[in-house]
C-alpha cells in the first residue's frame, strides 16, 4: 500500500479544514468584537450625556468654528454655546489638534443643523464616530493578519481585544480616528516589509492602488493629532529599512528585478521619502500656525495648566520615569477610571494589561527567532518578522516616552493618549496569550483568554455599578426610561459579545504563530 501517499493526501485534505474552521471562528469572533464595541460606546454615550463634558463641548466648538470659515485659537476661546452655559474657561485647549476629524464631521454637523437641534446633531456626530469605531475594529483584523503572515488565533483575537479597549468608545473626540490612522499605518508597513520579502507576491507593492493608499495614509497621518507624526516617521524608517535589507542573496526588488540596487532605489524614493516629504508639505503649515500662536510646535500652554489647572510643569524625567501613578493610570487600556481608582484598581490594571503586554513582548521576541530558525531556503521569514517585531516594541516605547515627556510638563496621566496604539496592545496581547502553545497545550491556552476577557466584562460591570448615570447626583438621573433601558441593552450585548467570543475560543483548536500548514 501506498501509506506515504495517503497520508500525504490526508494532510492536504485536513489542513482547508482546518483553515475553513479557522474562517468561521475568525468571523464569529468579529461579531462578538463589534458587539462589545458597540454595547460598550453606547453605554458610554448615555454616561456621558451631551454637554456633560467641556472636552466634547469644546471638539464640537472646533467643528463649528469650521464652517464659520477659520480655525480656532487659544484664547479665543469657545464660540459655540447653543444652550447658554458657563465654561469654566474662556479658552479653547483643542485648538491644537490638526482639523482632519473635525473636518470630516462638518457635514453632519451641518445635514443635521446643529446649531438649531444642538442634542440632536451631536448625537448624529457620535455616531460618526461610533462608524469610525467599527471601521477601527475591521481594519485591525486586517493589518494583524499582515503583520503574522497568515491567518491564525491571534489575527481572530485582535479585533476582539481592540474592542475591548474602554478608552475606544467614545463621544465626539478624535482619538478613534487617530488610533484607526494608526492602525492603517501600521498595517500597511507590515504589508509592504512582507510583500519585499516575498518573490512570487513582488509586484503586489508596486502596484497603483497599494501605492496610493500608502500615500493617502502617510499623508494625511499628520493632520489627524500630533501623536501620530511619529507613528508615521516610525513606519517609513521601518518600510526604509525593508527596502535596504531585503533584496539580499538572491531576493528581488518591486519589479523583480533580483539585486538591482536601482529597484532599491525606486523603492526608497516611492514608498519613503516621496510620501514622508509629501507628508510635510500637506502639515508643515497647521504646525507652523501652532508654532506663531503658542511659541511652540505642540501648542502646548504649559504656564496656563499651572496657573489654571494647578498642574506641576518641573517635573523631572527620572521622577515620572518612577512614578507608579503614571503607569497605574496610563495603563488601564481595558477598565474605565472609575474601576482604576479604587483600592484594587491595581489589580485590574496588572491582569488585564501590564502582566499580558509584558508576557507578549518576551513571546513576540521568542516568535521572531523561531522564524528565522525555522525559514526554508526558498523564503525570507526571518527578516520581515525582525522588522515588524520592531515596529511594534518601537511604536510602544516611543509612546511610552513621549507621554513621558508631556507628562513632565504638567500634561495629564490619562490612559486615553495610549488608545491611539490599540493595535500595537492587541496584537502583543494576542501573541502572548497564542504562541506558547507550542509548549502547553491548547485548553490551558483558552482558559488565560477566557479569564481575560471574563475579568474584562467584569471591569465593565463594576463600572456601571460605581458610576451608575441614573443614581441620584449621577450624570442621567432625571432621564426617562428610554435611556435607562438603552443603559440595561448595551450591558446586556457586552454580555452576550464576550459570551459569544467565550464560547468560539473554547469550541475552537488553533495552530500557534508558526508557519501555517497550509504553507
Amino acid at each position: 500500500m501506498n501509506t506515504g501517499g495517503r497520508h500525504s493526501r490526508n494532510q492536504q485534505n485536513t489542513a482547508p479544514r482546518r483553515m475553513d474552521r479557522m474562517s468561521r471562528a475568525g468571523a464569529l469572533l468579529l461579531i462578538a468584537a463589534l458587539l462589545v464595541y458597540s454595547a460598550g460606546d453606547l453605554w458610554q454615550n448615555i454616561a456621558w450625556p451631551p454637554f456633560f463634558s467641556f472636552d466634547e463641548t469644546l471638539e464640537i466648538d472646533y467643528v463649528y468654528q469650521l464652517t464659520q470659515g477659520h480655525l480656532p485659537t487659544f484664547f479665543g476661546g469657545a464660540e459655540f454655546n447653543p444652550l447658554n452655559l458657563t465654561y469654566p474657561y474662556d479658552v479653547q485647549w483643542r485648538y491644537q489638534h490638526p482639523p482632519l476629524f473635525y473636518a470630516l464631521e462638518v457635514p453632519v454637523f451641518l445635514l443635521f443643523d446643529t446649531l438649531h437641534h444642538p442634542i440632536r446633531g451631536i448625537w448624529a456626530m457620535r455616531i460618526l464616530v461610533w462608524v469610525m469605531g467599527v471601521l477601527l475594529i475591521v481594519a485591525s483584523r486586517w493589518t494583524a493578519k499582515w503583520v503574522i503572515g497568515h491567518e491564525n488565533m491571534v489575527v481572530c483575537l485582535v479585533p476582539v481585544i481592540v474592542a475591548a479597549n474602554r478608552c475606544l468608545p467614545s463621544v465626539v473626540f478624535n482619538y478613534t480616528l487617530a488610533s484607526l490612522w494608526v492602525t492603517l499605518l501600521i498595517g500597511m508597513s507590515a504589508k509592504l516589509v512582507r510583500t519585499m520579502s516575498l518573490p512570487e507576491r513582488q509586484s503586489q507593492p508596486g502596484t497603483l492602488r497599494t501605492i496610493v493608499a500608502w500615500w493617502l495614509i502617510v499623508i494625511l497621518a499628520p493632520l489627524t493629532r500630533l501623536s501620530t507624526v511619529p507613528i508615521m516617521g516610525l513606519c517609513l524608517l521601518i518600510v526604509f529599512l525593508a527596502a535596504c535589507w531585503m533584496g539580499h542573496a538572491g531576493r528581488t526588488g518591486l519589479s523583480g528585478r533580483t539585486g538591482n540596487i536601482s529597484v532599491r532605489i525606486r523603492n526608497i524614493l516611492v514608498l519613503c521619502l516621496l510620501p514622508g516629504l509629501a507628508a510635510v508639505l500637506s502639515s508643515a503649515w497647521f504646525y507652523l500656525r501652532l508654532h506663531a500662536l503658542s511659541g511652540n510646535f505642540t501648542g502646548s500652554q504649559p504656564e496656563w495648566s499651572r496657573t489654571h489647572l494647578q498642574r506641576d510643569t518641573h517635573k523631572s524625567f527620572i521622577a515620572s520615569l518612577l512614578d507608579p501613578h503614571f503607569y497605574k493610570s496610563t495603563m488601564s487600556q481595558y477598565q474605565n477610571s472609575a474601576v482604576t481608582n479604587t483600592g484594587y484598581g491595581w489589580a485590574f490594571v496588572l491582569l488585564l494589561t501590564i502582566i499580558p503586554m509584558l508576557i507578549g513582548f518576551i513571546v513576540l521576541i521568542v516568535w521572531v527567532i523561531r522564524q528565522w530558525r525555522e525559514q526554508r531556503p526558498t523564503d525570507d521569514t526571518g527578516r520581515p518578522a525582525t522588522l515588524i517585531a520592531l515596529m511594534l516594541i518601537l511604536a510602544f516605547g516611543g509612546t511610552v516616552f513621549q507621554q513621558l515627556l508631556f507628562y513632565m510638563q504638567g500634561g495629564s496621566d490619562n490612559a486615553v493618549y495610549f488608545s491611539l496604539i490599540s493595535i500595537v496592545f492587541a496584537i502583543v496581547i494576542a501573541v502572548g496569550f497564542t504562541e506558547p502553545a507550542f509548549l502547553l497545550p491548547h485548553w490551558m491556552m483558552n482558559s488565560v483568554i477566557v479569564i481575560w476577557l471574563a475579568l474584562k466584562l467584569a471591569a465593565l460591570l463594576l463600572e456601571a455599578k460605581l458610576k451608575w448615570p441614573f443614581a441620584v447626583g449621577g450624570a442621567m438621573e432625571h432621564a426617562g426610561t428610554v435611556m435607562q433601558a438603552g443603559a440595561w441593552s448595551a450591558l446586556a450585548v457586552s454580555v452576550i459579545g464576550v459570551l459569544l467570543a467565550v464560547i468560539t475560543v473554547c469550541l475552537c483548536s488553533w495552530p500557534s504563530t508558526g508557519r501555517s500548514e497550509s504553507e
